[in-house]
């Protein structure tokens, strides 16, 4: 059981997603920058996206680094995010839209 836990948030790099009672919404935002660093060891890249998205009257920037398996994301480039009702800032990307 623990070890099936360890692999669960390992695949989802550690992070814990939304609780089963927790009201969520969809919605599409934006990539406004885009920061690149080197990988570990000098091996590959790894990105700190920020995203920019809209709730009701209110704008929200919230930065996220991607994994090192997701190709390069162009500034301008739309992200579908899920994200809780109650706490907009709470968000988690669903995936990548084509252009």
């Amino acid at each position: 059981m623990g070890f099936g836990v360890f692999l669960y948030l390992a695949w989802n790099n550690f992070e814990i997603p939304f609780a089963p009672w927790t009201k969520t919404a969809e919605t599409k935002a934006e990539i406004t920058d885009n920061a690149l660093g080197y990988g570990p060891m000098g091996r590959g890249f790894t990105q700190i996206i920020t995203i920019s998205y809209q709730v009701d009257d209110s704008v929200y920037f919230q930065k996220k680094k991607l994994s090192q398996r997701i190709e390069k994301k162009e500034i301008g480039s739309k992200v579908l995010i899920e994200y809780a009702v109650k706490d907009p800032g709470n968000f988690e990307i669903k995936g990548f839209l084509k252009q």
